[in-house]
């Protein structure tokens, strides 16, 4: 109780510090008018200029801040329950992937870029896992599907994740909430904002967010996946005149957890013998759990990030209405973790990775103002990228027992008069590391016009070009023993590298679309459009046989064909918005499976093509004052067209590698859809009552790169429910349930055949969650 009640303490110290020069409220900041009077009407910037949601040709949703903070939305993967067509799987900091369309499911590869770009306040993050903190103090988020190659760039073959932070206000004005929930669930979170002169004003956020574990360890009863995120953000907002504003932004934001124990599902059965073997010979146990709650791992399961970044965005509105915008941006970002990799209570092998990535972007735009019927933006971009990573494997002292499936006292005792079994002992107490250091170099023009043929006709056209290099060196060093760090002679054979490779393309990305308006409220529109995700590099050795070549990753192609209607129906009461798609994936970057001197591998690689299609739909209802609800419902086929050396699932025995052309992407559900409500009514006066509650559902999947039948995870549903009173704006107090009806649900699978003969294991998302909230505002 005494670190609860210093923590609020902490944060009231802060927003009290402007308390006593405090306003009512602060001004949204992407919202406009609505025309009747009504509410307002979504804004967003997915063209590079402000403009109405519904005025924007291409498949887009939008959350604002007061969805945002009515419903604790704080998290990267709340998306799930809120946009059609998109899957967020945050295992860890690296582990990190956002889908849309059934695009962009592959792992976290260090040399390798997601498929669906994410941008904070217009910048480029490098990997989906610099979002993966809490996200705090928003405004908006906006969702875009399909390629964004034109004026979004490189990576967003899938779409984009368009994110945007609260400005500074030049009113003094401030919120904070304190949070309890199941699971000692408490977080912290308040900011403060106000002037400093009369052109220079402050915004300052900072949260703190704290778990226990909820996955129970049966072999030292430790709880395990627990959480512990905290972060800060410093913004000035500097506007010497009308026409120029300077905003400047500091942020850092650090989490550590215990995300890595393994939970191994139930399908160990296919070769009980196998396992069994193992576990004798090391005298271990193995937890078996179709819900994920409880674990075996002896070794260590941590996992941590620290990231920390700053920015600066001036425009000049230099007359006639031409408007100059530079982007600056630095940002890093690290990673370690230490997981043990076989699940069990022996001693066996633990892994992880130190990773520190650095990243610089810069970017100059001009818009122009409306010339007769045509107005236009264009710009260029720069981007810089190192990453030094270090993958590492560390042998314990049942490594080879585990590993021979023979207890360590016979290993010994027949090690002198065999070869394989005296190398196998010398992995005992050994750590090996890979290192690599891929380095990108990248350069974009861009531009796009709007051509207004008539009051109700527009055709639009973009193109972007980008040049990009990438560069590595990979090298592991001869194994070291972990008691003396010394080189261990035994393994000396092991060593390998350094291996140069170098990738560098031009390619080119285009937006045709046009789009007519029937009546002032509705909107038809068609595009094509396409986009390039960079090529990569591997960041592991290749097999002995294979070059540098073997690294090499080329660029993925996206072209998207889209159609669409948007209508603002019943004096903006009923809002609808309905699209059909196809993309045509070129190039598709996959895990593959080759065969090299009588050893199969896999490695990054293009494995052939993909295409998704589907239809979208959402709406949006406002009935009476107060009560507004929110649905959508997608399906989407997505398929590999061509992927003939694939993984095979652990159920298929005698290949090397399995066909999967024809079968549906992993991760890509064909169904999905929700609903949300909302509902305040004045109880007295300055009292306000509201319930809310949102249902999510997902049709069944493969949660396996594999296909594998094991890894089907049923259609399943989420709900969550809360229910408030709030006096006059400044004080608001709920009670809330998330998954209240405490569905269990795997959101990543692994095949870990290669330790565990015939088995996956799974990660799990959260168990029913319940809890509290105080909010209050100045």
């Amino acid at each position: 109780m005494r670190v609860v009640i210093g923590k609020f303490a902490l944060f009231s110290s802060v927003l009290a510090l402007s308390a006593g020069q405090a306003h009512a409220g602060e001004v949204p900041a992407q919202s406009l008018p609505a025309e009747d009077g009504s509410g307002d009407a979504i804004v967003v910037t997915a063209r590079k200029v402000k403009e109405k949601i519904g005025d924007v040709p291409l498949a887009i949703t939008a959350i604002g801040a007061e969805d945002l903070r009515r419903n604790d939305h704080i998290r990267l993967e709340d998306l799930n329950q809120l946009v059609p067509s998109t899957n967020v799987v945050v295992t860890n900091g690296h582990q990190t992937s956002i889908s849309i369309r059934g695009i962009g499911n592959n792992p976290g590869s260090d040399g390798l870029e997601n498929s669906a770009g994410v941008f904070i306040d217009g910048i480029y993050l490098g990997r989906p896992g610099m979002a993966a903190s809490d996200l705090i103090d928003i405004a908006q988020v906006e969702v875009l599907r399909g390629p964004q190659g034109t004026l979004f760039g490189k990576n967003t073959t899938a779409g984009a994740v368009n994110i945007t932070t609260e400005l500074p206000q030049f009113d003094w004005g401030g919120r904070g909430a304190v949070t309890n929930g199941r699971f000692n669930y408490q977080q912290y979170q308040g900011t403060v904002t106000g002037p400093i002169s009369d052109n220079l004003a402050f915004r300052l956020t900072g949260y703190d967010t704290t778990r226990n574990g909820i996955v129970k360890n049966i072999t030292n009863g430790d709880k395990v996946s627990d959480l512990g995120r905290r972060g800060a953000r410093l913004q000035l907002l500097y506007k010497p005149s009308a026409d120029l504003s300077i905003r400047l932004i500091g942020e850092y934001a650090r989490e550590q957890q215990s995300s890595g124990a393994v939970t191994v599902i139930p399908s160990w059965g296919l070769t009980p013998s196998a396992i069994q073997t193992k576990l004798d010979a090391t005298g271990a146990t193995l937890a078996i759990d179709p819900d994920g709650l409880t674990t075996a791992a002896a070794g260590p399961y941590s996992t941590g990030t620290r990231q920390g970044a700053g920015s600066a965005e001036i425009n000049w509105n230099f007359g006639s209405g031409f408007t100059l915008t530079s982007l600056t941006a630095y940002r890093y970002w690290q990673y370690d973790s230490a997981s043990d990799t076989e699940g069990s209570s022996a001693d066996v092998m633990y892994g992880g990775y130190h990773i520190k990535n650095d990243q610089f972007t810069q970017e100059v735009r001009l818009a122009f103002p409306r010339m007769g019927n045509v107005d236009a933006v264009a710009g260029i971009y720069y981007f810089y990228q190192k990453v030094d990573t270090t993958q590492y494997v560390s042998y314990g002292e049942d490594a080879a027992a585990w590993l021979a499936g023979m207890p360590t006292a016979t290993i010994k005792a027949y090690a002198p008069y065999s070869a394989a079994l005296a190398t196998l002992l010398a992995y005992n107490g050994t750590r090996w590391d890979t290192h690599a250091a891929p380095e990108t170099n990248s350069i974009a023009g861009f531009g796009q016009v709007n051509w207004h043929v008539t009051p109700n006709w527009n055709v639009t056209g973009g193109l972007r070009v980008t040049y990009e290099t990438k560069q590595e060196d990979v090298t592991r060093p001869v194994p070291v023993s972990t008691a003396t760090g010394d080189p261990v002679a035994a393994l000396a054979s092991q060593a390998a590298g350094p291996i140069h490779a170098r990738i560098s393309n031009t390619a080119p990305s285009f937006l045709f679309s046009t789009d007519y308006r029937f009546t002032p409220e509705v909107m038809v529109y068609a595009l094509v459009s396409r986009g390039q995700k960079a090529g990569g590099l591997n960041t592991t050795l290749p097999p002995s046989g294979l070059g540098a070549d073997a690294l090499k990753v080329k660029p993925e192609t996206a072209t998207s064909y889209e159609a669409g209607i948007k209508g603002d129906f019943l004096n903006h009461a009923l809002t609808v918005n309905l699209d059909v798609f196809r993309t045509d994936i070129r190039n598709y970057q996959a895990n593959v499976l080759m065969e090299v001197n009588d050893q199969v591998v896999q490695l990054l690689t293009n494995a052939g093509s993909a295409r998704t299609q589907g239809v979208e739909a959402e709406a949006t209802l406002r009935p009476i004052r107060g009560f507004t609800l929110h649905g959508f419902v997608a399906y989407n086929d997505a398929k590999y067209r061509e992927y003939t050396e694939g993984p095979c699932p652990v159920e298929t025995t005698g290949q090397a590698t399995c066909d999967l052309s024809g079968r549906a992407i992993a991760g890509a559900p064909k169904w999905t859809a929700g609903i949300n409500g909302s509902y305040e009514h004045e109880i007295a006066s300055r009292l306000i009552g509201y319930a809310s509650a949102e249902f999510s559902y997902r049709s069944r999947y493969f949660g396996s790169l594999d296909d594998s039948a094991l890894t089907r995870t049923g259609g399943y549903g989420l709900l969550n429910l809360r229910a408030g009173v709030r006096i006059d704006d400044n004080w608001d107090l709920s009670v809330w349930g998330r998954n209240v009806t405490d569905k269990k649900y795997a959101t990543n699978y692994f095949n870990y055949g290669s330790v565990l003969p015939g088995t996956y294991v799974a990660f799990f998302g959260d168990p029913a969650t319940y809890g509290a909230t105080l909010r209050f505002s100045f």
